[in-house]
């Protein structure tokens, strides 16, 4: 036996062990389950071809060549396959092909039709092999062609991977890059050694770390209910969306298993939910499970006939009339229905209709898709990814918004903000930004980010040497939640050697109303270093008057709503008159905001307020702008002197 028959029955093993777990332990039918096994099969193929050829040269006596011809034909066709279902298998985990543009399903597709065309018509051109009478193997120079093709595909791969490595896991990506590795590595070796024919077993190694680390039957099961895991909810609706064929989901969701697990234990949990489980199970028999979280459980229901899903729900919602458990129970179940894919083809649009769903407790025990704002979903997934590619990229542009002392008739502070520029969304801006952030998990290190820049900007531009007194940052309610967050600005303000009195922290009423006393304490902290710390929106309606002295707040900012509303309400002025003296009694400097024409300006002219900022004084700026803005100010003061 030689080296390539060796290495042909090992790979024939390893298939057949793949393809027996694989019917084993797969659950879900999609794009990249049926590339994987086309993989595993079609190298199977290749490998028996190579067996087929060895036991005829080794066992017959007389043989036509031509069936060592037909041997090897379906070696090279068979094996080039291999690579193209490699790269489909992969670049399926990624996207569907039918969100791949023309040109690009072009540079995909047409290379390997040209390949395999090519090696189909070897039989008449004898351009890639050939035998002699004597059944003696013999190489053209055409096989250089094959060994391009697949060293293209496996270029390919390495461009996805890199192109979307947003889309892999650091584990992934290093499983990919070492199948790589090993493929180009048996490729190179069975081109310039042809006797070491070890690129089957190579394919179907590389096939086995497939199957155990990104196919991995076992991570689609949910081991404690033997139901089908989040894993393979996500890969089976990418497949079910682009079939086109109806189905419809149920997301069910029981409020009150926190509680019942709490009072009951785990074990009694778990027992309840394979109650429910196989309670679901019965209700129909073209239905699949999923567990998306704990108490969280989604009903797909293929191709419902007039009436079935009402009838489910019907089912459902009389079986939960009833307890479920013992002494503690469970009497509630909220549901979703989503008709799909009518309502939504998207499977993010999905996924954010459900995160909805799951965040709104207090809404109806039924919903639908209709009841939710899809314009305002996708909207969210067009900024979360877009600051995903912001992130990745660090292309943010600093904004800053100039402060007018009445007193100084002139600039001498600065509200920072920040935005992006992104190819199909075009800028997005701050107060957007930071909402879709907290949601996207970003929140902190964009913070962080704008603080970092705007310490290192005063220190760079010496600000304090220029006539100004501090530069102003949002600190956003979801931002205050972050642990340690007080103490990563100081470190931040410690690295630039920053006077902390440069820096003021706003905090809105609502940041205020929600914060902990921990959070109090670390502001406090803070403060006492001599970092400013500013309300802002006071008069939005957050809270009381006892805010004021509840944290020690050194800049107290009005809310445009109180002066637009002093504009036209004499009551409101005095208000708005009194709230102003009673700051400065208090020893805390005064700002108001919205000041956007004359005759806003006009009635602050003699109010008892230290600061302004509107479009009457300046726009927001960036960086450059507020420079000479800085620089004409200070040019003119000294001109004056």
């Amino acid at each position: 036996m030689n080296y390539e028959t060796a290495f042909s029955i090992a790979a024939v093993v390893l298939s057949v062990q793949i393809v027996a777990n694989f019917i084993k332990f797969n659950r879900v039918s999609n794009a990249q389950s049926t590339y994987f096994i086309l993989l595993v099969v079609d190298n199977a193929i290749t490998a028996l071809s190579s067996i087929a050829k060895w036991l005829i040269l080794s066992f017959v006596d007389h043989y036509p060549t031509y069936f060592l011809d037909i041997c090897s034909h379906v070696y090279f066709v068979t094996h080039f396959l291999v690579v193209i279902f490699m790269f489909f298998y992969l670049f399926s985990t990624i996207k569907s092909m039918r969100e791949i543009p023309v040109l690009a399903k072009g540079v995909i597709i047409v290379p390997g039709a040209a390949i395999l065309l090519f090696v189909l018509s070897n039989p008449v051109t004898y351009a890639i092999f050939y035998y002699t009478a004597d059944g003696e193997y013999h190489r053209s120079a055409g096989i250089v062609a094959v060994y391009f093709g697949f060293l293209y595909y496996m270029g390919l791969i390495l461009f996805a991977l890199i192109y979307y490595r947003s889309s892999f896991s650091a584990r992934r990506r290093n499983i990919v890059l070492a199948i790589l590795a090993l493929g180009m590595l048996s490729t190179v070796i069975q081109l310039f050694v042809p006797e070491l024919v070890v690129e089957c077993c190579v394919i179907a190694i590389c096939s086995m770390i497939l199957f155990l680390f990104i196919q991995n039957p076992t991570e689609r099961l949910d081991p404690e209910l033997d139901v089908l895991s989040n894993a393979a909810f996500t890969d089976r609706m990418k497949y079910s969306l682009i079939t086109r064929k109806r189905f419809d989901l149920l997301e069910l969701i029981l409020p009150e298993l926190g509680e019942y697990e709490h009072s009951a234990g785990q074990e009694a949990m778990t027992d309840l939910l394979k109650a429910v489980v196989f309670f679901l199970s019965t209700l129909a028999d073209n239905i699949n499970i999923y567990r998306i979280d704990k108490g969280i459980f989604v009903m797909e229901i293929s191709g419902p006939h007039t009436g079935e899903v009402k009838e489910i729900i019907a089912k459902i919602e009389e079986r939960f009339k009833k307890p479920w458990g013992g002494d503690a129970t469970i009497q509630s179940v909220r549901m979703l229905r989503m008709v799909l894919p009518t309502e939504l083809q998207d499977i993010t649009l999905m996924q954010g209709v459900m995160n909805r769903f799951a965040a709104s407790p207090h809404e109806a025990r039924l919903m639908t898709t209709g009841d939710f704002d899809l314009e305002a979903i996708k909207r969210n997934r067009e900024i979360t990814g877009a600051l995903s590619r912001a992130m990745d990229r660090n292309i943010f542009e600093m904004r800053y918004t100039p402060i007018y002392s009445q007193a100084l008739e002139r600039v001498v502070a600065a509200e920072v903000a920040l935005r992006f520029f992104d190819e199909e969304l075009g800028y997005v801006y701050d107060d957007e930004l930071f909402r879709f952030a907290q949601r996207s998990g970003h929140v902190m290190q964009l913070g962080e980010l704008i603080f970092d820049h705007t310490c290192r900007f005063i220190k760079e531009q010496e600000l304090d040497k220029q006539g100004l007194s501090f530069l102003a940052m949002r600190l956003h309610p979801s931002m205050c939640l972050q642990y340690r967050v007080m103490e990563r600005l100081k470190e931040i303000m410690d690295k630039y050697e920053l006077d902390p009195k440069m820096i003021c922290l706003m905090l809105s009423e609502y940041t205020v109303s929600t914060a902990s006393s921990s959070f109090k304490e670390s502001v406090t902290e803070l403060e006492k270093t001599g970092v400013r710390i500013c309300l802002e929106d006071y008069g939005s309606g957050f809270t009381s008057i006892t805010s004021i002295f509840e944290m020690p707040f050194k800049v107290l900012k009005i809310n445009q709503s109180v002066i637009k509303a002093a504009m036209d309400n004499e009551k409101a002025q005095t208000t708005m008159d009194c709230t102003l003296t009673m700051a400065r009694e208090l020893d805390m400097m005064t700002m108001v905001e919205g000041i956007d024409d004359v005759k806003y300006f006009n009635m602050i002219e003699n109010m008892a307020c230290d600061l302004a900022k509107g479009n009457y004084f300046y726009e927001q700026l960036v960086e450059d702008e507020f420079l000479r803005v800085i620089h004409m100010k200070a040019a003119k003061e000294g001109g004056d002197e």
